[in-house]
C-alpha cells in the first residue's frame, strides 16, 4: 500500500531540551523525557498510510532515531520554516501532511486518528498553544510560508487569511497542550497519560 499521509516532526537537538523545565528536572531527566514524548508521538501516529520523519540537523537525535528504528530527515537548512518547508518540498508526493511539536504529551492514537481524518477532509487543519504558537499544523493542500517563531499561530491565521486557504481551528487539549514551562509540568503530573504511567520511575 503506498503511504498517503505524511508527519514530520521537528527536533532541534538533545543536548539541552525543554530548557525552561531546568529548576524541576535534570538535564537526564529532560533529555529521558522528551524522548519518550517523540516515541509517543511515533506510537501514536503510526498506521499503514502513514510516514513519520523525524527532522533534524542534530548527530544525537540522529543516533537516537537510529536506535529506535525512526525515520530520520536530515535537514541543512537554517532556521526551522526554512526546515519544514524543505521537508514538504522533498516529500511531495503525499497527499496529505501534519508537522506537530514534539513535546505534546496527550496525544493518543485516538486523537491521532482523529486529527489525520481532519486533515484528509479539510484543506488547512491548525491549533494553537496557551503562547499564540502552532503545536500542531497540517492538511490537504499545499503550503509553504511556514511563519513559526513568538506569536507564530497569529501570524500563521492572517497567511491563511490573507491567502484566501480554507482552514479549521481544532481545540481539543490533546493538540495544543505542550509541556513548555513548570506550570505545564506539574499539570502533566497531576493528569499522567497513560504511556507516561507506563515508565518504570513514574
Amino acid at each position: 500500500m503506498n503511504k498517503s499521509f505524511l508527519i514530520g516532526i521537528p527536533i532541534r537537538d538533545l543536548i539541552n531540551p525543554m530548557s525552561r523545565l531546568s529548576t524541576v528536572l535534570s538535564g537526564e531527566e529532560r533529555i529521558q523525557l522528551s524522548k519518550n514524548l517523540i516515541i509517543n508521538l511515533q506510537n501514536s501516529f503510526a498506521s499503514i498510510e502513514t510516514e513519520i520523519y523525524i527532522i533534524s540537523n542534530s548527530p544525537d537525535v540522529e543516533i537516537f532515531c537510529n536506535n529506535n528504528n525512526l525515520k530520520f530527515f536530515r535537514s541543512n537548512k537554517d532556521g526551522l520554516n526554512q526546515e519544514i518547508k524543505y521537508f514538504l518540498k522533498h516529500m511531495s508526493k503525499f497527499k496529505y501532511w501534519t508537522v506537530v511539536h514534539g513535546d505534546l504529551p496527550y496525544v493518543t492514537k485516538h486523537f491521532a486518528s482523529v486529527w489525520k481524518k481532519l486533515c484528509v477532509e479539510k484543506d488547512i487543519v491548525i491549533a494553537e498553544s496557551k503562547d499564540n504558537g502552532t503545536p500542531i499544523f497540517g492538511g490537504s493542500v499545499k503550503f509553504s510560508k511556514f511563519s513559526y517563531g513568538e506569536n507564530s499561530y497569529t501570524k500563521h491565521l492572517n497567511i491563511l487569511e490573507n491567502n484566501s486557504y480554507k482552514f479549521e481551528k481544532v481545540f481539543h487539549k490533546e493538540f495544543y497542550f505542550e509541556i513548555d514551562d513548570e506550570s505545564d509540568y506539574k499539570d502533566f503530573l497531576n493528569n499522567p497519560p497513560r504511556w507516561y504511567r507506563k515508565i518504570d520511575n513514574f
